[in-house]
């Protein structure tokens, strides 16, 4: 009989995988796109946000002043910087429908880009499977409610939650922190990090950012010299160009947004500036600490809470952030086994996903049905937002005892949770250049 001979075999090399997987997650970026394309050109509704962005650069382009706009049914002002308005003035050179497909498109590309450091900074550095993980975090936080909130609106948080990841945790040393300072030109929320930099003591990186900033400003100045006299000379403090009355609004997701709606008379004012300062406080020291502890990202995202819970105007779309918070909680649940931890990550994506919908359709579908009832649904984000600074604060306050007691010379030592007594101390290397995760052995003394 002839012999059969076995045809060659086709295997998909590694880099045939990574291409793969990287095509996966630009089609997902492009159907998001197309999608939003086709839903505004029908419907034309939606994307609100970003219309008024369109106009304020249209504004500039006209010579108009920006801050008389008012745009839309709502009548919605312009309530960024004037740099910002510069920033924005190509989008008022395409149709909307380009726009907004164009914006969907560059945002969820920027949400697969910070998904992609977080995990390649948790520990995981084989290309295929930091690929297969990041594509799987995506699928899970796009139906998060401040995620798909953003896409919606036409918002630009995912695309400053990127700017400022790159910035603090791989730009160059010499320049670090003035992208940062850059994204507080745009949106002021983002001055809660220059704080941070100079509580880890990153002077210069804090400089840097201050010099970012006020860069923008400059420039707001010089070219737009009426607006940036009337965005920083008043527009800026007057929080009703964002949220009708005194911020009681129930999807205002801030300490001042909560206590507004609280039932009662009482100083509210005193009362939310007293919080803000324990909060703030004691907020960023909590993130300084995880900065160290942990790492970078970690450190960032504890900021970026802090800066939500004590901002006046904390929309749900602000609480981007989530995503960090959640990819970062839910490699560390891996890496312990956890299980209650494990449970903690499912229930914290479940508080991010279902409360701000019920709230969204009871108002829409049932306003006459809203009431006070609303405010734990509402309130989700600051009650997780405080919880996990919180829990930050106990838990670092007891593995620091731990560390003490187990070093025999008052020495702090650097403990990995779940790891057995006598093993040698795992350190999370934070130097970005190293950027990998690394066993050591202690000098004699230093024993975990």
């Amino acid at each position: 009989m002839p012999s059969v001979t076995a045809g060659p075999r086709i295997r998909l090399g590694r880099r045939d995988g990574d291409s793969f997987q990287m095509a996966c997650g630009v089609l997902i970026a492009v159907s998001g796109a197309l999608t939003a394309f086709v839903f505004n050109a029908i419907y034309a509704e939606g994307w609100i946000d970003l219309e008024v962005y369109r106009e304020g650069g249209a504004a500039v382009l006209r010579g108009t002043p920006v801050y008389d706009l008012l745009v839309g049914e709502r009548w919605l002002r312009f309530t960024y910087s004037p740099f910002a308005a510069m920033l924005f003035t190509p989008l008022a050179l395409v149709g909307m429908e380009v726009a907004v497909a164009l914006w969907v498109l560059i945002s969820i590309l920027a949400l697969e880009a910070v998904i992609w450091i977080l995990v390649g900074r948790t520990g995981v550095k084989r290309r295929g499977r930091r690929a297969n993980r990041t594509l799987l975090v995506v699928v899970a936080v796009l139906p998060l409610y401040p995620v798909m909130l953003t896409l919606w609106n036409g918002q630009i948080g995912i695309i400053l939650l990127l700017v400022t990841v790159v910035d603090l945790t791989h730009g160059n040393e010499k320049w670090r922190g003035v992208a940062t300072g850059v994204a507080a030109g745009v949106k002021v929320t983002a001055l809660i990090f220059i704080p941070y930099l100079l509580v880890t003591r990153r002077f210069r990186a804090a400089l840097m950012a201050c010099l970012g900033f006020l860069g923008t400003v400059g420039l707001g100045f010089l070219l737009l010299p009426a607006d940036s006299r009337d965005y920083w000379g008043g527009a800026f403090f007057d929080t009703q160009r964002v949220v009708a009355g005194q911020g009681a609004d129930f999807f205002n997701q801030s300490l001042r947004g909560v206590l507004m709606l609280m039932p009662g008379s009482w100083p509210t004012v005193p009362l939310w500036l007293a919080l803000c300062a324990v909060v703030g406080a004691g907020g960023l020291l909590v993130a300084a600490w995880a900065s160290k502890k942990v790492g970078e990202l970690a450190g960032i995202t504890a900021c970026a809470i802090v800066g939500l819970l004590v901002s006046p105007v904390s929309w749900p779309h602000h609480w981007v952030w989530c995503v960090p918070l959640l990819v970062l909680w839910a490699q560390r649940a891996r890496r312990v086994d956890a299980r209650l931890e494990k449970v903690g990550v499912a229930f914290l994506w479940l508080v991010f996903l279902l409360p701000g919908y019920i709230a969204l359709a009871t108002l829409l579908r049932y306003p006459s049905h809203a009431g006070m009832w609303l405010i734990p649904l509402t309130g989700s984000y600051v009650l997780s937002g405080l919880s996990a600074l919180l829990a930050l604060a106990v838990y670092f306050g007891w593995s620091d005892r731990r560390g003490r007691r187990g070093s025999g010379d008052g020495y702090p030592v650097s403990v990995v949770p779940g790891s057995p007594p006598g093993m040698p101390i795992r350190l999370l290397d934070h130097d970005p250049g190293m950027d990998r995760l690394r066993s050591t052995d202690p000098p004699s003394g230093m024993r975990a």
